[in-house]
């Protein structure tokens, strides 16, 4: 089934969208998708070693342990961070039309799990634990969610990774650098010549080094990196490398825009473009993929530890998973008794009245009742039989689990390995009938 619309993403992107059932991958020895298995309860670390719970106050600096004279050393906001988990949009969208296509009984935690493996399909609502001030310690692009609680960081993310939304980069042919030079840079760590440093193009080069090849330097790490050369071969090398340049064109201007270079870009898009992108939110709406990118540690861990909270137990995502599925009408049931585990369908479940319907119909419904938990390859061998099956199923009258099993409409519909025995066909008939009897249905191995 092709799940792709219009921009939302595929299932199949988002990770496994397998529901086999736990006493399955118990008994197969295998993991389902991403889903971490239980951790056993002696492999857990000491008391001591154990990482914080996700309120926490991460105190320390982002560039703690650099001495106090030195320029990089950057003062953040000590932050104590709450965060809820909930489905991302576009992925809880992705899913809901799922379940209302295919008329499956499918396990609440699985479908959480599969939302937790996938960080992108979490959203993550942060604000500081204490906020009577009515402060707003967050900045955020509003293009992709990248967050921090330093304004500059924001912008200087947007002008790098969202140029390439208005600009288109082009590499052009150009006359070799002319004139007599003295000497040229050389990038201590990669040997790459970086021109003269006496060239108008010189500081840009640096720049794009850094943002392509060593985007954790500060620029004053990498400028402290770079050698000059003062040899004319080295010299006569770079001049003959330099016959191409990369311009930027705006991809609004047509056919009649101007190439510009980067720093024009830029300039322009910081004027332009940049306050529109920025925002200040006073909580983080983020995905938990883009929260773990954040340079702010405290967004950072806050997120790690929420989701590992989560993937032992998922109490937080199925319960906005409950809330979701509630208000798109769907339904929900246990399995075998009233603690047993939780499924939502989006089919509205009703008892067969099999005393009005054709024998075909009646005979695979009490068929089904009376062995629970069959594939189809046991309940509908055939292909008149699974046109039935897929009759019962879709009208509510058969519980269809994603799993490959089906079992009667009843309060508690059963689910498991003790239910699934295994089948044994149906032995051919003998000529004398009176001796074996008349059975109508296939016998199960005991």
């Amino acid at each position: 089934m092709d799940m792709q619309e219009n921009n939302l993403p595929e299932l199949g992107s988002l990770g496994s969208f397998d529901f086999t059932p736990e006493w399955a991958r118990r008994d197969a020895g295998v993991s389902v998708g991403n889903v971490r298995p239980e951790r056993p309860a002696d492999s857990r670390p000491p008391k001591n070693d154990r990482k914080p719970p996700f309120r926490r106050d991460a105190a320390r600096p982002r560039d703690a342990g650099r001495p106090h004279g030195d320029a990089r050393v950057e003062r953040r906001p000590r932050l104590e961070l709450e965060v809820k988990v909930l489905p991302e949009p576009k992925a809880l969208g992705t899913m809901i039309r799922k379940i209302q296509q295919d008329f499956h009984a499918y396990k609440l935690k699985d479908l959480a799990y599969f939302l937790l493996d996938n960080p992108g399909s979490v959203l993550l609502k942060v604000s500081p634990a204490k906020n009577d001030s009515g402060a707003r310690p967050f900045h955020q692009c509003k293009a992709c969610s990248f967050a921090s609680t330093n304004e500059q960081e924001v912008a200087d993310h947007i002008l790098s990774a969202h140029l390439g939304d208005y600009y288109e980069a082009k590499e052009i042919e150009c006359e070799p650098p002319k004139g007599n030079f003295n000497c040229v840079a050389k990038c201590g760590l990669t040997g790459v010549l970086l021109g003269p440093p006496n060239i108008h193009e010189f500081n840009s080069t640096v720049k794009e080094m850094i943002r392509t090849k060593f985007p954790d330097m500060s620029e004053a790490d990498y400028r402290s990196r770079i050698e000059m050369v003062r040899d004319a071969d080295a010299i006569e090398e770079w001049r003959k490398g330099a016959t191409k340049k990369t311009v930027f064109v705006p991809k609004t201007g047509g056919a009649d825009a101007v190439p510009v270079t980067r720093e024009q870009a830029e300039a322009e898009l910081r004027r332009n473009i940049l306050p529109s992108m920025l925002d200040n939110p006073k909580q983080l709406m983020i995905t938990a993929e883009a929260a773990l990118k954040s340079p702010v540690r405290e967004i950072v861990w806050a997120a790690k530890d929420v989701i590992e909270a989560e993937k032992r137990i998922p109490a937080a995502m199925c319960f906005a998973l409950r809330g979701a599925f509630h208000h798109r009408k769907m339904h929900f049931f246990r399995a075998n008794d009233a603690r047993g585990q939780e499924f939502v369908t989006s089919v509205e479940y009703k008892t067969f009245d099999a005393e009005h319907a054709i024998a075909e119909l009646a005979k695979l419904a009490r068929f089904i009742e009376e062995h629970p938990c069959q594939p189809k390859t046991v309940i509908a061998p055939d292909a008149e039989s699974e046109k039935h099956l897929v009759w019962l199923v879709s009208t509510g009258h058969v519980v269809a689990f994603t799993n490959g099993v089906y079992s009667a409409v009843e309060k508690y519909p059963k689910y498991g390995p003790q239910w699934q025995k295994k089948y044994s066909p149906k032995k051919e008939e003998p000529e004398n009938k009176e001796e074996s009897g008349n059975e109508d249905t296939p016998k199960l191995a005991e």
